[in-house]
C-alpha cells in the first residue's frame, strides 16, 4: 500500500473509532459496560475507539467486534463494517488497473486508457470496483 493510501486508511479508521466512541459516550455507557454487554475485552474496545484496528487478533475479530459494538450502540453496523473493510482490506488491483497505472507515465496513453475504461463502465462491460 502506498504511503498516502496508508495515511488515508489510518485517518478513516481513526474517524470510525471516534464515531463509535462518540456514540458510546452519548448513551453514557462506559467501556466496561459495553464490554459486559458485548463480551468484548475492554482493551479491544479501546483499540477500536482509538482507530487501532490492527491491534485486534485478525480480520474476523476486527469485523465481528466492530459489528457487535455498532449494533449495541444502535449505529449502522453494516455501513461501518464496510468502511473498516475498505480501509483495512482494500481490493487488489485488477490487471487492467495495473496496466493503466503503468501507462500513466505516458500522458496520451493514460488519456486513452481512462477514456476506454469510462466507455466500458458506461456500457457495463467493465465493472467498477
Amino acid at each position: 500500500m502506498a504511503d498516502t493510501e496508508q495515511k488515508d486508511a489510518s485517518f478513516a479508521l481513526l474517524a470510525i473509532g471516534r464515531r463509535i466512541q462518540s456514540a458510546r459516550k452519548k448513551t453514557r455507557m462506559t467501556v466496561a459496560k459495553l464490554s459486559a454487554k458485548t463480551a468484548i475485552s475492554t482493551r479491544f474496545i479501546e483499540n477500536i475507539e482509538a482507530g487501532e484496528f490492527s491491534k485486534l487478533p485478525g480480520r474476523s475479530h476486527v469485523l465481528g467486534f466492530t459489528r457487535s459494538i455498532c449494533r449495541e450502540l444502535a449505529l449502522d453496523a453494516e455501513e461501518i463494517v464496510q468502511a473498516v473493510k475498505s480501509a483495512m482490506y482494500p481490493a487488489p488491483m485488477t490487471q487492467f488497473d495495473l496496466t493503466i497505472a503503468q501507462q500513466m507515465k505516458r500522458p496520451l496513453i493514460a488519456k486513452i486508457a481512462n477514456a476506454l475504461k469510462s466507455a466500458l463502465v458506461g456500457i457495463k462491460l467493465f465493472k467498477q470496483p
